[in-house]
């Protein structure tokens, strides 16, 4: 690879994210710094998800600076999500990223306690809004004799700090998959973001 780059070709303006709690209960990625970059597209396939489709990849130069995989980058409407960043001089950083959206999500648990006159009732104990990178698992159908069902797997991948259990109940609140979902499965062992696997089912 070739280490020199003309610092006139890092011409793209970006700022850099931080993944914060904005207000109780709500996360965003916010502003941290502007920031001048390269930004290439790639003609592969960036696996940033360990379960879910990836995305197209996107190589980014930018000048050495404190940049890491918990954080995010933005460009011209652009979305990067992180995936490797490495020295390649003393001046500059090649960031490796994916392209994706970012799709609004909300999450709820909720728990049954004792009330007023030891009667049971169920009560929220956890409510979140946060951005998430939502894609698509796999899709799957399935004929049985008495009927004909359509099921869709998605993948939500989130920073560290959104920490869902199975049962949650996920609403995805735009696009084609709007709607609400049951968390089936978590994969929490990345060191940067956690994964998470919701699951539409429906009769057809």
């Amino acid at each position: 690879m070739n280490t020199h780059l003309d610092a006139g070709r890092l011409n793209e303006p970006v700022t850099i994210l931080d993944f914060r709690e904005v207000s109780e209960g709500v996360w965003d990625w916010t502003p941290c710094r502007r920031a001048w970059a390269q930004i290439d597209l790639q003609p592969k396939t960036n696996l940033f998800s360990s379960v879910g489709i990836g995305a197209r990849d996107v190589a980014m130069v930018i000048r050495r600076q404190s940049i890491g995989l918990h954080q995010a980058v933005v460009g011209h409407g652009r979305r990067l999500f992180l995936t490797a960043v490495t020295e390649r001089n003393r001046n500059l950083l090649d960031v490796d990223a994916a392209l994706v959206t970012m799709t609004q999500c909300k999450a709820k648990r909720t728990a049954d306690t004792m009330g007023p006159g030891n009667r049971p009732q169920t009560a929220d104990v956890l409510a979140l809004s946060f951005p998430a990178v939502l894609t698509e698992k796999y899709a799957k159908y399935q004929r049985e004799e008495t009927f004909d069902a359509a099921e869709t797997a998605y993948v939500l991948v989130t920073p560290k700090a959104i920490l869902l259990e199975e049962g949650d109940l996920v609403t995805v609140t735009e696009g084609p998959a709007a709607g609400v979902y049951p968390l089936t499965v978590r994969h929490v062992l990345d060191e940067y973001k956690n994964e998470y696997e919701i699951v539409r089912r429906g009769d057809i």
